[in-house]
C-alpha cells in the first residue's frame, strides 16, 4: 500500500483548545470568587454560592460516575445513616420544613421515574414479593374506606402516612431495579457497613462521654437546621446512645440489623477490617442500652448456628475474645444486660400498666380485645392511631409494631406484613443451604438480619423510628438481589 492510501487516523485537537479550556477554567473560577465576595458583603452565607458553582462543575466532570444510579443509592444510604431524621431540616426559608432525606429520596426517586420512561435501557425489576405486598396494600386501602369516619377526620394525618409507607416500598424497588449481583451489591453493602461501624463508633463516644457527634453537623454543613431533642438518657453504666437515631432502641435494632452483613464481607474477602467492623457494631449496639437489640442479637447467632453450624463451631474462639473485650471496653455492661433480660424482671416489669405507655404485657390483654370489638379485618384505619401523651383521647403507645399494625390495618394487614418479611427470610434460608462460599454466607447474613428485624418489631413501635425502617426495606432489597439468577440479570 502506498504511503498516500494508509488511512488518516482520529483528528487531532484543534490548536489551542487546551489553552482555551484553560482560560475558560480561569474564568469560571474569577465569577465563583467574585459571587461569593458579593454575597459575603450583602450577608449572604458564602458557603452556597461557592456550592452552586461547585457542584455542577464537579456533576459534569464525573457525571459518569456521580450520576449513575449505583451512586445515589449511596447517596441515600449515607444521607439515612449519618443525618439524623427528625433533628435536622434544610434551611430552604419556606412554610414547610424540608429534611434532607426526604428531599434527596424525591430527587432521586423523580430521576428515575422520568428515565423509566424515556430511557429503554432503565427498567422496572420485579422484587419477588408481590403477591404479600399487595396483600399488605389491600389491608391499608381496606382499612381506610372501612373506617371513613376516622380518615376524614384524620385526613392530612393518613395521607401522609399513605405516601410516606410508600416511600419504604419504592425505595425497595429502586434498589432491586439498579443493583446487579456481586460487584456492585458488594459495593453497597461496603458502603453500609463502613458507614454503620463509624455510627456505632459514635455511639461508644456518646456512651462514655454524653456527648452526640451527630449534634454539631450544622458546623460542617451550614444548610442544616438542628431541632433540640433534649438530654440523653441514662441506664446501667452509661448514656443510652443515641448516635444517628431518633432512639437509642431504634439505633440499637439498626446496628445488629447491619452486622451480619460484616461477617458476610468477612467471609468473602477474609480481610479483619470486617471483622472488626462486626465486633464495633455488637459494641455500639450494647451502648444503646436496648434490651431490643440484645434480642436481635441472640436471633442473630441463633441463625448463624441453624443455616451455618460447623462455621459457627470454628468461629467459637472469636466469640469468646468478643466477650472479653465487651467487658473491658463497656465495664458492667453484660451484668446490667443479664438484668434486664431476666425472664422474672421482664414479666414483672411489662406487666406494669401506668402512664401513656404501659408495659408490653400489659398491652396485650386491652388491644385484643380493642382489636376483637372493632374491625377485625381491616382495623380502625391506617395512620388514624395519633399516639401522644399531651393530646386529650390520644392512642396508647404500643411498643410492639406487630400489635400496632394490628389494631390500625387489621388482619389482612398484618398478614401482608408477615408474609412480606417471611418470604424474604424463606428465599434467604433455602439459598444459604443451595450455595456454598461467600454466595451461602450472603443469604445466611441476609436471612439473620431480617429475622432479628421481624421478631424485634415485637419489642418496639419500630414504624415511627423512620431510619431503622428504611434500612430494613433496603435489606429486603438487597435479598431480592441475592436471589436472583446471575443470568437474569
Amino acid at each position: 500500500m502506498r504511503a498516500a492510501e494508509v488511512l488518516p487516523g482520529p483528528p487531532s485537537a484543534a490548536p489551542g483548545s487546551a489553552r482555551r479550556a484553560e482560560i475558560a477554567l480561569w474564568v469560571v473560577v474569577a465569577i465563583m470568587v467574585a459571587a461569593a465576595l458579593g454575597a459575603a458583603t450583602r450577608g449572604i452565607q458564602p458557603a452556597f454560592v461557592v456550592g452552586a458553582c461547585v457542584v455542577p462543575l464537579v456533576l459534569v466532570a464525573f457525571q459518569r460516575t456521580l450520576l449513575s444510579w449505583q451512586t445515589m443509592l449511596g447517596a441515600i444510604i449515607v444521607v439515612i445513616l449519618f443525618i439524623p431524621i427528625r433533628r435536622y431540616t434544610v434551611a430552604a426559608g419556606g412554610p414547610i420544613e424540608l429534611e434532607p432525606y426526604r428531599v434527596l429520596i424525591a430527587v432521586v426517586l423523580g430521576c428515575w421515574f422520568l428515565a423509566l420512561a424515556a430511557d429503554p435501557d432503565v427498567r422496572w425489576k420485579a422484587t419477588g414479593y408481590g403477591v404479600p405486598i399487595a396483600v399488605l396494600w389491600v389491608g391499608i386501602l381496606g382499612s381506610v374506606v372501612g373506617n371513613l369516619g376516622r380518615v376524614n377526620a384524620n385526613s392530612e394525618a393518613v395521607l401522609k402516612a399513605i405516601t410516606f409507607f410508600a416511600s419504604y416500598f419504592l425505595v425497595m424497588s429502586f434498589v432491586v431495579s439498579v443493583v446487579k449481583r456481586d460487584d456492585q451489591l458488594d459495593r453497597i453493602i461496603k458502603l453500609l457497613v463502613a458507614g454503620a461501624g463509624i455510627v456505632a463508633c459514635c455511639a461508644l463516644y456518646e456512651w462514655r462521654t454524653g456527648i452526640n457527634l451527630f449534634n454539631g453537623l450544622g458546623r460542617f454543613l451550614p444548610f442544616l437546621v438542628y431541632q433540640d431533642i433534649g438530654e440523653a438518657m441514662i441506664r446501667g453504666t452509661g448514656a443510652r446512645a443515641l448516635a444517628s437515631a431518633q432512639h437509642p432502641i431504634a439505633l440499637g435494632a439498626a446496628l445488629v440489623m447491619m452486622l451480619p452483613l460484616a461477617v458476610y464481607l468477612f467471609q468473602r474477602t477474609r480481610q479483619l477490617v470486617w471483622l472488626g467492623a462486626a465486633g464495633v457494631m455488637t459494641l455500639g449496639a450494647l451502648s444503646t442500652g436496648s434490651r431490643t437489640a440484645a434480642i436481635m442479637l441472640v436471633v442473630v447467632l441463633a441463625t448463624f448456628a441453624w443455616l451455618k453450624r460447623d462455621e459457627i463451631v470454628r468461629m467459637l474462639p472469636l466469640f469468646l475474645v468478643l466477650l472479653v473485650g465487651i467487658q473491658a471496653v463497656m465495664p458492667g455492661t453484660l451484668a446490667s444486660f443479664k438484668f434486664i433480660l431476666n425472664p422474672a424482671y421482664i414479666v414483672k416489669e411489662q406487666s406494669e400498666s401506668e402512664g401513656t405507655g404501659a408495659g408490653r404485657i400489659a398491652d396485650l390483654g386491652p388491644s385484643l380485645s380493642e382489636w376483637a370489638h372493632g374491625n377485625p379485618f381491616v382495623g380502625q384505619g391506617f395512620g388514624t392511631r395519633a399516639t401522644s401523651g399531651d393530646v386529650v383521647g390520644g392512642a396508647q403507645i404500643l411498643d410492639d409494631q406487630w400489635l400496632g399494625t394490628l389494631l390500625e390495618i387489621g388482619a389482612v394487614g398484618v398478614i401482608g406484613l408477615a408474609w412480606l418479611f417471611i418470604r424474604g427470610i424463606r428465599n434467604m434460608a433455602r439459598r444459604a443451604r443451595e450455595e456454598t462460599g461467600a454466595d451461602g454466607w450472603l443469604a445466611t447474613c441476609l436471612c439473620a438480619s431480617l429475622l432479628a428485624w421481624t421478631i424485634g418489631l415485637a419489642t418496639y413501635d419500630a414504624f415511627a423510628f423512620i431510619q431503622v425502617t428504611f434500612l430494613s426495606f433496603i435489606m429486603l432489597g438487597f435479598a431480592s438481589v441475592a436471589a436472583r439468577d446471575r443470568t437474569a440479570q
